[in-house]
């Protein structure tokens, strides 16, 4: 024992090299900051700063791969030898100069002073087969906003819908994101990265991004000979969910600059089981398609893509209650009636139930316009076509849906990025949009045309250690020709603004990083927040626009520090938004009867509001086998005018993981497993009273803001085990995951369906991914 006590000391001693270098951009010859550099024998990372230079310390005599990875390039990897100190230079293919248009991504990027977070490797693994909140929810400061088990969207800083924008491969999805339970009509297995951009950066991307961008973003097309791909496929066992996403791509010798992809996803469940009972009619049905093709010059290039969403979803039968006396007793009580909770797994879909297709066509060409700059312009066509089936409250052989709604938007993009000099780049484009919506059947949002149209420049300026970016816009919006079928009209509306920010980043030193972001941004009230009259089916709640709105204006400070040493990762971002006629559904009294049911009913409003939080982030490694890693969340939105909280925002949150990583075997590498905590707080910040008429558990009545109080605090225990099997010679990668290992009973207060029903038990998947092809 002392003799291996005294090797491993001796060994210590040696691993005093180091591995320094350059990274530099192919085409621009301007060093690239921000490039991750990974020592793939022991999983060692650095970053590049503002000039392009990195610094690995402490490495052991012998022979290793360093790969380079930059969210705008190809991987570059070279293998090293190493004895004594070595200096290393790479040079990175950087194809956002070819088919992609400028992003800003990761934490405290070096070259904007962007603040975001992005999910990939081994955390998307983990994520397939869940929905795209689901996933994104794994990254500091996102949370959901759920209706029943099926329908999830973001939540970014408390903002959500129309405030957080979706870009699906570069195109802004368009769809009817303002309903609460609109989920994204987006293919997660399209992805092979989620990127969350906060703050200032979100300027490029549209005014309205008050809370913050998701890019979707697909691997890049691919440009070496050969054809290859991935099969994804797994299992739930709570709903009995199975899914299945396939992957083709390829390139021929005889054409190299041509490359096609086609993808294609299918997915089913059936209800999903809370502790006690099953949940009825929470089945869903997904399939999805892709398919891309690109011409790619050194001077221009053409790229084509499809994709087609499809899904139906049950809605829980609990939420569509006949009258209103057992509705509020339903909320009072806290279950489910009995005919509802007796029900046996099913994956029948029966009413009530959505309908969602959605279509998106995009044609993206890009030329140089010289040695430092180049041209892009993108053409997209979208629909989404929405259906909705009510119960049958009367006998009837229709199967036409009860609200028929479909949204067209045609897009164009001209953005025109440069370089100049050394330190600085920029980017000026336009942005434009028609929109044109109409419905049948029953009436929630009438028909309407919409333009808007965007101005934009962004310039940004990088030298050593100091970084910044500072970006102005300008936008207008036109609803017009709105009005309901039975003939009533509403007057045409129309608004402009100016939007600005301005973001700076600083390397204290070689592990620390400052940044700092500043913004304006307005949003108009949207045709739902303004007309919107009827039921909201799939949230099961009548909904009431309130024509008075203005629009919002929001100015925004954020801050951040991140911290990067061999052992440890940190991150802390504090953020305050001060929104001038913040926009929100307030609840009111009494519920509402139909002949479809009885439904509680909420009023849009508007307020001035103070939003403010905080997000941390934390990962430390004891060894090379043991890992810890902690996230925090807190946000306090305060109503100035009433004096008092915001309702429906996040509750504050706790969530711990520890990983074991094993060594790797002959034929298995990267086996680990994975204990994780969350802990969830009570939301005591809402406000104080209101006008609800609630029944106490002693029958006595009382005025609340809410139907229901939030539920209480709780605790969830999971776990993902993985690990990656050589057959042959591809890598299969096997995945088992657990969430709410303890089968807790619990209620979320983000989910719009604590009024009627407990959360998911336990939840147990099992996942594999193949490669197939070269």
């Amino acid at each position: 024992m002392l003799a291996g006590m005294l090797w491993q000391l001796v060994a210590m001693a040696q691993c005093t090299l180091s591995i320094a270098g350059t990274v530099t951009d192919e085409d621009t010859k301007q060093p690239l900051s921000a490039a991750t550099i990974t020592i793939m024998e022991t999983g060692e990372k650095g970053m590049t700063d503002a000039t392009g230079r990195f610094l690995l310390k402490g490495i052991c005599p012998g022979n290793y791969t360093v790969k380079v990875t930059h969210n705008q390039c190809r991987p570059v990897q070279m293998h090293v030898h190493v004895q004594k100190d070595v200096q290393l230079s790479f040079v990175m293919p950087h194809t956002v100069n070819e088919l992609q248009e400028v992003t800003v991504v990761a934490a405290a990027n070096a070259k904007s002073g962007a603040i975001g977070a992005e999910l990939k490797g081994k955390e998307m693994d983990a994520s397939r087969g869940q929905s795209l909140a689901e996933a994104l929810q794994r990254l500091s400061g996102v949370t959901m906003l759920q209706t029943g088990t099926n329908i999830a969207k973001p939540v970014i800083h408390g903002l959500h819908s129309n405030r957080v924008l979706m870009l699906n491969n570069g195109i802004r999805q368009e769809g009817q994101q303002w309903g609460s339970e609109h989920a994204p009509e987006i293919d997660p297995f399209i992805a092979n990265r989620l990127t969350v951009i906060k703050g200032a950066s979100t300027l490029r991307y549209g005014a309205d991004a008050i809370g913050g961008v998701v890019l979707v973003e697909p691997k890049l097309l691919r440009y070496q000979p050969g054809i290859g791909g991935e099969i994804s496929a797994g299992f739930f066992s709570n709903n009995r969910q199975a899914f299945m996403s396939g992957m083709v791509e390829g390139n021929a010798k005889k054409h190299p600059a041509f490359s096609w992809r086609v993808q294609g996803t299918y997915k089913r469940g059936g209800n999903a089981q809370t502790p006690n009972y099953w949940l009825a009619n929470s089945g869903m049905q997904e399939m999805n398609f892709s398919t891309a093709a690109g011409w790619k010059k050194p001077n221009k290039g053409l790229e084509l893509f499809y994709s087609q969403f499809n899904t139906k979803l049950g809605i829980f039968s609990g939420s569509h209650i006949g009258n209103v006396t057992d509705l509020m007793n339903i909320i009072n009580n806290g279950q489910p009636p009995s005919y509802v909770t007796n029900t046996d797994f099913s994956y029948s879909i029966d009413r009530p139930y959505q309908q969602i297709q959605h279509h998106l066509a995009k044609a993206k060409a890009f030329v140089k316009t010289g040695a430092n700059s180049r041209l892009n312009a993108i053409l997209s066509y979208q629909y989404n076509w929405r259906r909705e089936y009510d119960i049958k409250r009367f006998s009837s052989s229709s199967n036409v849906p009860q609200m028929d709604i479909g949204l067209q938007t045609i897009g164009a993009d001209v953005v025109w990025d440069h370089y100049a000099g050394k330190q600085i780049r920029g980017s000026v484009g336009v942005q434009s949009s028609y929109q044109f919506n109409s419905y049948t059947q029953r009436f929630f949002i009438p028909n309407y045309q919409a333009i808007n149209a965007g101005v934009f420049a962004i310039e940004k300026y990088s030298k050593k250690q100091f970084a910044a970016e500072i970006g102005v816009r300008y936008d207008v919006r036109s609803i017009f020709d709105i009005h309901r079928n039975n003939g009533r009209t509403y007057y045409d509306r129309n608004y402009g603004s100016l939007s600005a920010n301005g973001g700076a980043s600083y390397h204290l030193n070689d592990w620390i990083t400052a940044a700092i972001n500043l913004s304006t941004a307005w949003r108009a009230p949207q045709v739902n927040e303004l007309y919107s009259d009827g039921l909201h089916h799939g949230s099961a709640r009548i909904e009431k626009g309130n024509p008075n709105l203005n629009p919002e204006r929001a100015n925004s400070v954020m801050l951040s520090l991140n911290v990067q040493r061999k052992n440890w990762q940190a991150e802390v971002v504090w953020y305050h938004k001060q929104i001038n006629d913040f926009i929100f559904l307030r609840p009111t009294f009494p519920p509402q009867l139909t002949i479809r049911g009885a439904f509680p009913t909420f009023l849009y409003d508007q307020t001035n509001a103070r939003i403010s939080g905080v997000d941390f982030s934390s990962q430390y490694a004891f060894n090379s086998h043991i890992a810890w890693q902690l996230k925090a969340s807190f946000v306090r939105a305060f109503d100035k005018k009433a004096n008092d909280w915001i309702i429906q925002m996040p509750a504050d949150r706790f969530e711990n993981a520890l990983t074991y990583q094993f060594a790797d075997g002959k034929r298995w590498k990267d086996p680990f497993i994975k204990l994780q905590w969350q802990w969830v707080l009570e939301q005591t910040r809402v406000p104080a009273t209101g006008d609800i008429e609630v029944t106490l558990p002693n029958g006595s009545k009382q005025m609340a803001s809410d139907y229901a109080a939030p539920p209480a605090a709780y605790h969830l225990l999971g776990m993902e085990a993985g690990i990656t099997q050589t057959i042959g010679k591809k890598s299969v990668k096997w995945l088992l995951t657990g969430s709410n290992l303890l089968n807790t009973v619990y209620r979320d207060y983000m989910n719009a369906f604590r009024y009627y029903a407990d959360e998911m038990g336990i939840n147990i998947a099992f996942k594999v991914q193949v490669p197939i092809g070269q």
